[in-house]
């Protein structure tokens, strides 16, 4: 019978399951970005059309998750016709808003 993931993950060590939390979460954000693009049924060499970019670029693009620059992300939703906005949440629980 499989064993539930919680009791396997006791057995590696915490800097493992760092390393796996921080791969999903850019996994998990580079889906996002290309969900955005097909929610508007983009393809990518029309975004790249619209960016004045190749299709390689807008590829490499959603394809560095968190490392993407804040300027390229912009263009990028922008392209879409989009707004980009930052929720900065401060140690309090307060959230700031910002426009890029």
């Amino acid at each position: 019978m499989a064993k539930p993931l919680s009791l396997l993950v006791k057995h590696v060590s915490p800097e493992v399951v760092e390393a796996a939390k921080a791969r999903a979460e850019q996994e998990v954000f580079e889906w996002r970005l290309a969900r955005l693009r097909e929610q508007l049924d983009l393809s990518q060499v029309e975004l790249a059309t619209l960016m004045g970019v190749s299709q390689p670029s807008v590829a490499n693009l959603e394809k560095r998750g968190t490392e993407i620059k804040l300027s390229s992300l912009k263009r990028y939703i922008e392209a879409m016709g989009g707004k980009l906005t930052i929720d900065i949440e401060l140690p309090d629980g307060q959230h700031v808003g910002m426009s890029c």
